[in-house]
């Protein structure tokens, strides 16, 4: 499979967007770049989101019939995955309510409703969850007694591993849920969570309203998850995109300045500054955020500069990732022996979580 580029990426953020004096100048050679772009979207869970892009500039005609039904199938199986889904959503809404347990909904078709247009927008493979993490044991009982089954493996005890890790993942049937009880597990990151739940808002998802995160606990979500799989050298494109359509869609009404400001008290100003500042640079989206690529301009000096290895958010030395992993060290606000011990410290428990049995593929989550 060919490896898109940062000019595919740059393309695919104009498509959705529906740029077409950017689409046009992007398409020197139209069946070589959709082409890669087929192809990375088929393996990165973001096929619903190129193929109705290319079906609203008519640009269908110009990937292969085979790339086609690849997208079209992957768009067959999110919608089969969507029903699915969303039976298994409000009766687990209304089992936490019941409890008087609080819940978030992340992720998925959050996303897809509001920031994709409609929830059939954007692919997603599971159902992620928040509780706050006080209540974690007993939010783990509520889905077991609902007949769901931890797929995640622990090391040392359910406790202990939950120190290490941010969440874990259930199955019933086809219906997985991931269940967190923060935004991320790291010691250098201190949120307040009595402020992300006093600052959470609430959206309307497939006629139902759910409690989900304020913008600015989005953006922090959005950006700490994409520098973990950037940390692991596995980097989502439609992650990417994923930052640039919350960024633009609320760079009007946010407080850039004071968000970045808090994240010198709660350890997410370097990754913030980072990766809100690679993914603008990467996909040349600075116009589609004005506000933020302002606010970002005044920080420069924390960005952390490294040598690209010629794919995508890689960095060099490519070999085991110590590129990425190096420069996600030096993003974090934390000395980087520190990053290191705690990279080294947590391993057992993230890959007892992360290596669980087989399932159809997360590339879309």
């Amino acid at each position: 499979m060919s490896e898109a580029t940062f000019d595919d990426i740059c393309l695919l953020v104009r498509l959705v967007r529906g740029d077409s004096g950017r689409i046009e100048r992007g398409l020197t050679t139209p069946s070589a770049s959709l082409g890669r772009l087929a192809e990375a979207a088929v393996a990165g869970g973001f096929s619903v989101v190129l193929l109705r892009a290319l079906q609203a500039h008519g640009l269908q005609t110009h990937v292969s019939t085979a790339h086609v039904e690849a997208l079209e199938a992957r768009c067959d199986r999110q919608r089969a995955r969507s029903r699915l889904l969303l039976e298994a959503l409000p009766q687990l809404s209304d089992k936490f309510s019941s409890a008087g347990l609080p819940l978030l909904l992340l992720k998925g078709p959050y996303l897809a409703s509001r920031f994709y247009g409609d929830i059939d927008a954007r692919e997603f493979v599971d159902l992620d969850l928040l509780v706050p993490g006080a209540s974690r044991a007993r939010a783990c009982r509520l889905l077991e007694s609902a007949g769901y089954t931890r797929r995640s493996r622990v090391v040392l005890g359910e406790s202990l591993t939950s120190r290490f890790v941010h969440g874990f993942d259930f199955a019933l049937g086809g219906a997985n849920v991931d269940l967190h009880w923060c935004l991320s597990r790291h010691p250098s990151i201190h949120m307040d969570e009595s402020g992300l739940w006093q600052g959470r808002q609430s959206y309307p998802v497939a006629g139902r309203v759910y409690d989900v995160l304020g913008d600015g606990h989005e953006v922090v979500f959005e950006a700490l998850s994409l520098l973990r799989d950037i940390e692991r050298g596995r980097p989502k494109i439609k992650n990417v995109l994923d930052l640039i359509q919350v960024a633009s869609a609320i760079d009007a009404s946010i407080d850039w300045d004071g968000l970045l400001d808090r994240g010198r008290t709660n350890g997410t100003f370097g990754p913030l500054v980072n990766v809100l500042g690679l993914c603008l640079d990467g996909a040349d989206a600075h116009d589609l955020a004005p506000r933020l690529s302002a606010a970002l301009a005044r920080h420069d000096d924390r960005l952390v500069r490294a040598r690209p290895s010629g794919s995508p958010l890689g960095f060099a030395p490519a070999a085991l990732t110590i590129g990425n992993k190096g420069w996600s060290a030096r993003v974090h606000d934390t000395p980087a022996i520190t990053w290191f011990l705690w990279w080294a410290l947590s391993l057992p428990f993230r890959m007892a979580v992360h290596r669980r049995p087989p399932r159809p593929s997360r590339a879309a989550d």
